[in-house]
């Protein structure tokens, strides 16, 4: 149910019937917690002054218009000059039965788009650390909830599996005599891409071999090939594992390194050159953009081939986003990289759309995101360099859920125990992370995580977890409930308000990719069950409708959590 968006409907209603032809914005917001109202219009002040009109009178003017319906049962104005709208309480409680009797709560979108999801994208011959964590929990997240909407979701796992990193790997691999098998550990391989790093920048001798069996891969070498497929997928069972254990939905079918796109390559030099796009310097291939100026005010120059024929990222996500254009034939692409690559993807972006690779109809977004740190407030390695494995916090985290389940039940089966503390641990984690603002950095603070009350995922799990005790422990049948919802009190009607925003809430985070405006909704849902939990004694009220009543309401607000966590990716539990 979009309320606010009916209410915005019928305040521009009123704006039109009152000779005001342009689109104004009256700002429809849900009220503060100093008003008494349900939802606010906050911009009649501005509105008012760009006319010359008297706020006030003006403020009446657009109310004296507005129709009370079915929807709407009072309007009231407040200072400084706010239009304050209440919903009518037959409304609410109807819109609660039809809550009630979903089998599962659901939201239908008329315009469906095909919708291309770049995220996670971790490095080849690496474990996955803790820098992967916010593009794969975040992007993971908005793909739940894309598809909740009824949108076409193409989950994009972009790895980088080609260029001159595996020239200089084989070619220490082939020196060394190492045998690449499926049960070596993808520790032994990092270790050996260091060590050839650390050659190809000291040793030319070394470094000129790398750029050599680079070069044999591009023509399709079967000995390199060989060993390039089996360093890829050592990695990438590593990596489902770790996808797995998060309860992350990508899949094997999901993955598309950037060797997908090495046979576009030598076309796309081929046309950006026709098109007198692309320009050769000093051996190089190079495309000028007017657009991105240097320190010293000249026009920027980005490489997309090298004098040695060797191909650079910038040719590949140019083909990339050709193909997400052209054959998958997408109507947006969202792509969750860190701030740090936003001037480089506007530089993609902007050879894509010179060269005609890109529809003008195709959405293009980059939902950045900012770093994780310490508490020292620097980012998140050891001294050494080398980042946190993100399999060491998932392990860390169960065995502090471990402890925590322990000191509540230290009667609970090891079964149980394993079982639940991986939920927990695992949700945890997750939940710190889409709780905070995509965009800001953030301490990682593992007393803040497994905190059990305040804004995390142990804090809403047990809210959860109660009311289905609630309900199973007294034998509730929940179906056979006759009576219908009445709401009798502030706290019931605050509670049902709040969960008729659950939609509008969704629409909000797909439109501007923001997760923790979900986790912020259901801390407050949880936050008001739990005092009206306190407040009032359900299964001993005696009367039946209103017990029953609140019976149902506490019900719908477990499948809203329900729905909520799983849509951040986190499973629920029914007893911990």
């Amino acid at each position: 149910m979009k309320i606010k968006k009916i209410i915005m409907k019928i305040v521009m209603k009123s704006l039109k019937l009152n000779g005001i032809k342009k689109n104004y914005d009256p700002i429809i917001r849900r009220s503060s917690k100093k008003q008494n109202s349900d939802y606010q219009a906050n911009g009649i002040i501005k509105i008012a002054t760009k006319l010359k009109k008297n706020p006030k009178k003006f403020a009446k003017a657009i109310i004296k218009n507005i129709v009370k319906n079915k929807i709407i049962e009072k309007i009231t104005i407040s200072k400084p000059c706010f239009i304050n709208f209440f919903i009518n309480l037959k409304f609410i409680e109807k819109q609660m039965e039809k809550m009630f009797l979903q089998k599962k709560i659901k939201i239908f979108k008329k315009k469906k788009k095909k919708i291309v999801v770049d995220y996670s994208s971790p490095n080849i011959a690496k474990n996955m650390h803790v820098g992967h964590l916010r593009s794969t929990i975040i992007g993971d997240s908005m793909v739940r909830i894309m598809e909740f909407l009824g949108h076409n979701v193409i989950r994009e796992n972009h790895i980088g599996d080609w260029g001159h990193q595996y020239g200089m790997l084989i070619t220490y691999i082939l020196e060394k005599k190492i045998n690449i098998t499926k049960n070596m550990k993808l520790k032994n391989l990092e270790n050996f891409y260091v060590k050839s790093k650390k050659m190809f920048d000291k040793n030319k001798i070394f470094k000129k071999k790398s750029k050599h069996t680079l070069i044999k891969m591009y023509k399709n070498n079967k000995k390199y090939i060989s060993i390039w497929k089996r360093i890829v997928q050592l990695t990438l069972l590593e990596n489902y594992k770790i996808y797995k254990n998060l309860n992350v939905t990508l899949k094997s079918n999901h993955t598309k390194g950037e060797s997908f796109y090495k046979n576009m390559l030598n076309k796309i030099i081929f046309d950006l050159k026709k098109k007198k796009i692309a320009h050769i310097y000093k051996g190089k291939i190079i495309v000028y953009l007017n657009k991105f100026k240097n320190k010293f005010g000249k026009k920027m120059g980005v490489i997309i081939q090298n004098e040695d024929k060797t191909f650079l990222y910038s040719t590949i996500d140019i083909a990339c986003m050709k193909y997400r254009s052209q054959v998958i034939k997408a109507d947006k692409i969202i792509y969750y990289i860190d701030n740090r690559q936003k001037r480089y993807l506007e530089q993609i972006l902007e050879i894509s759309k010179m060269a005609k690779y890109i529809s003008k109809n195709l959405s293009i977004k980059h939902h950045a995101f900012g770093t994780i740190l310490k508490k020292n407030k620097k980012p998140f390695m050891t001294r050494k360099g080398k980042t946190i494995s993100l399999q060491h916090l998932i392990n860390k985290s169960i065995e502090k859920s471990k402890t925590i389940i322990l000191k509540k039940n230290k009667y609970i089966n090891k079964k149980k125990l394993n079982k639940t503390s991986k939920i927990i641990g695992i949700g945890a984690i997750k939940y710190f992370e889409l709780s905070k603002n995509r965009k800001k950095n953030y301490i990682f603070d593992w007393k803040k995580i497994l905190r059990l009350n305040g804004n995390t995922s142990i804090y809403i799990q047990y809210a959860y977890s109660r009311i289905i005790s609630i309900i199973k422990n007294n034998n509730i049948n929940i179906k056979k409930i006759k009576e219908k919802i009445i709401i009798t009190n502030s706290e019931e009607r605050k509670i049902s308000i709040k969960i008729l925003q659950f939609e509008e809430t969704i629409c909000e985070i797909y439109k501007n990719g923001y997760p923790n405006i979900l986790c912020n909704y259901l801390y407050k849902l949880t936050s008001y069950f739990s005092k009206f939990y306190e407040k009032y004694f359900i299964l001993y009220e005696k009367n039946i409708n209103i017990r029953n009543s609140r019976i149902k309401l506490i019900f719908i607000i477990s499948k809203i959590i329900k729905t909520g966590l799983n849509l951040l990716g986190i499973k629920t539990i029914k007893k911990i």
